[in-house]
């Protein structure tokens, strides 16, 4: 009898492992969108919270032409000592006049979030496009919302004197803005957290 010897049949191949993904760098016009937009940012989060109050007059300025050309009331707007006051009447007069303070301004609301944006473009990995566009959306939102309130508080002074601002001030104006606040907050938040099918493919191997 003879033992011939056969050679260990070959173990069939596996599926091939993936290389392990390794984050690539962004392109160079994202890298320097970013360089460029975040300081921009930055600065403008320290510009809102020093200036406020040159903010807060244009802001009001911007509910003035809100009030004429939507209400068709006559306006006038003082820049008094310690805030901007807009006055709004017909022709028999004047009423009582509001006052823009700080608390009422959406310029610390719009601050945060472009101090957020501007720490994220410098030293985050999202997409520097993505970032400008989550908080362009969210400062307009603030800032329409915030005009919306304005407008509807000398609306209701006009209609119905003091209970209508204390109304529409304290209480509707209040919830308006904190819903404001919330709901900008969530769109930025969602638009830099979204992964797209591109940011998926520019991260595979």
């Amino acid at each position: 009898m003879t033992a011939d010897v056969y050679p260990q049949p070959a173990r069939p191949p596996g599926p091939a492992r993936p290389p392990l993904s390794r984050p690539g760098r962004a392109p160079l016009s994202g890298r320097v969108l970013a360089g460029v937009a975040g300081p921009l940012l930055l600065g403008l989060s320290g510009a809102l919270v020093a200036g406020e109050r040159a903010y807060r007059f244009e802001e009001l300025a911007g509910a003035r032409w809100v009030v004429s050309h939507g209400l068709g009331l006559r306006t006038l707007l003082l820049a008094a000592p310690d805030a901007p006051v807009l006055y709004a009447g017909d022709a028999s007069g004047f009423g009582r006049g509001i006052a823009l303070t700080t608390g009422c301004s959406s310029a610390l609301l719009i601050a945060p979030l472009a101090l957020l944006a501007g720490v994220l473009l410098l030293f985050g990995t999202r997409r520097p496009a993505r970032v400008l566009l989550g908080f362009a959306l969210a400062a307009a939102l603030v800032l329409a919302a915030n005009l919306g309130r304005l407008t509807l508080i000398v609306a209701m002074q006009y209609r119905y004197g003091d209970e209508g601002f204390g109304w529409t001030h304290v209480l509707f104006g209040s919830v308006l803005m904190m819903a404001a606040g919330l709901i900008a907050l969530l769109l930025f938040l969602l638009l830099i957290t979204r992964t797209s099918t591109r940011d998926a493919e520019a991260g595979a191997p």
